[in-house]
């Protein structure tokens, strides 16, 4: 076997997850993949389905990648049965444990329950595990330039060595404003010193940015919290009427998606929008939309304090987003 029997990502930052995750199937020197995705922190992570595509061999040439997000949050007896159950693994399974807890110190933050079993010994003496803090201005150059390689986006000298100093120190919101930058460069596919100057002041990221973040797998609070404090910082209730109007004409275009109709607008957002509102169709739109009154109707009668109300919308808008099915696009 050319790739590691399993693997453990430890990192915070969901994006930097995904790439990973991303390379280490494309250099494993198989193709193909199905990508089957857990999240540690469901009420049943490793459900009976997980299990059988773990331990089970199958009928069918095509191999699974079994990825457990948020895998910190997995129970002992969870890696009880995970210590056995990687013993026996075939060549068409590749299991990859993701684990995403914030670093409180420069030790990688590995569970107690985690450390001393056997599986996460072994990965340790093999090689398999990876472990990043998550970008800081010292890894965003080389982030940049990677994802040039990969984008096959040129860059005009220096500009790599600019993006470090301007971008957000977030994969995920770094990503997004790389995305805008490659829309702005066109058919030259070359950043230009002029350029850098597009990237959004992280205290002036727009609502726009806000919800492509949300609605983009690998996205979680963190986006939205740093975004939103920044927005806070001025008139707090404005603040969260400008959200909340945003929200409503998000679920207007959603819903003329998923009905089939045309939405007025830019065609790229149109584009960039439509797999969301898909993946969302006409409940999840009209729950967006029940989020939103019952946000505005708690400020309004003062039912609810700001805080709340905003942490209320948040964590209601972040489960709506979350990819839940197991087989389906990777990320959160």
């Amino acid at each position: 076997m050319s790739r590691p029997k399993y693997l453990f990502l430890v990192c915070p930052d969901p994006e930097l997850i995904k790439s990973q995750v991303a390379e280490r199937l494309a250099a494993s020197g198989q193709d193909g993949w199905e990508r089957k995705t857990f999240w540690g922190d469901d009420d049943d992570p490793l459900p009976g389905a997980f299990w059988t595509d773990l331990t089970i061999k199958s009928l069918f040439p095509q191999p699974k990648a079994l990825i457990v997000r948020r895998a910190h949050a997995l129970k002992a007896e969870h890696w009880d049965k995970l210590d056995a159950g990687v013993k026996g693994l075939g060549s068409d399974v590749y299991p990859i444990f993701c684990l995403e807890g914030q670093w409180k110190t420069k030790k990688a933050p590995i569970p107690a329950t985690l450390s001393r079993r056997a599986l996460y010994k072994k990965a340790g003496e093999a090689g398999w595990v990876w472990e990043s803090q998550g970008l800081d201005r010292g890894s965003l150059e080389d982030f940049v330039r990677r994802w040039g390689a990969k984008t096959g986006i040129s860059f005009e000298p220096g500009v790599e060595r600019a993006l470090s100093r301007v971008l957000p120190v977030d994969a995920v919101a770094a990503r997004l404003e790389l995305d805008k930058l490659e829309l702005a460069a066109g058919d030259e596919r070359t950043i230009r010193q002029s350029h850098v100057s597009l990237v959004a002041h992280t205290d002036e990221m727009a609502f726009f940015d806000l919800m492509d973040a949300l609605g983009q797998p690998g996205a979680e609070a963190a986006v939205w919290k740093r975004v939103i404090d920044d927005h806070a910082k001025a008139a707090k209730d404005q603040m969260l009427f400008n959200l909340i109007g945003f929200l409503m004409s998000q679920a207007r275009m959603y819903w003329l998606i998923v009905s089939g109709g045309k939405p007025a607008g830019n065609p790229y957002v149109i584009r960039r929008k439509t797999p969301v509102a898909k993946r969302l169709g006409r409940a999840g739109v009209a729950r967006m939309i029940d989020l939103a009154l019952e946000a505005e109707f708690s400020i309004k009668t003062g039912a609810r304090k700001y805080d709340e109300v905003l942490d209320i919308l948040i964590a209601g808008l972040i489960d709506l987003f979350r990819p839940r099915q197991t087989g389906g696009p990777m990320g959160r």
